[in-house]
């Protein structure tokens, strides 16, 4: 394998996993903050069970399920940024120095 073959291969790398870090943390709500694995939901039922006329009350519902949060995009990130640094650690295979890229 060439070493422009190893530098493409890695930024290549680097990109899916800022795109794939992006879209999961977008497909979660795009949250600023930690990551949540249970989330509260607000419900109304009534006061009286079957009589709705007598009054509602809201009652918070806890729902397990996970949402990322900014560590997600954060990690993808650095691991964009690490692959991309380390596709300069293979040489040019370019001889001539005006066509180097």
């Amino acid at each position: 394998m060439t070493p422009d073959l190893r530098r493409l291969r890695c930024r290549l790398s680097a990109t899916l996993a800022l795109v794939l870090g992006l879209g999961v943390w977008l497909f979660h709500g795009g949250r600023l903050g930690f990551w949540v694995t249970s989330v509260d939901r607000r419900v109304e039922a009534p006061v009286v069970p079957g009589m709705p006329e007598l009054g509602m009350m809201e009652t918070l519902v806890r729902e397990e399920r996970f949402l990322s949060g900014i560590e997600t995009l954060v990690t993808a990130l650095t691991l964009a940024l690490s692959l991309w640094g380390i596709s300069f650690l293979f040489p040019d295979t370019n001889q001539n120095p005006d066509q180097s890229s």
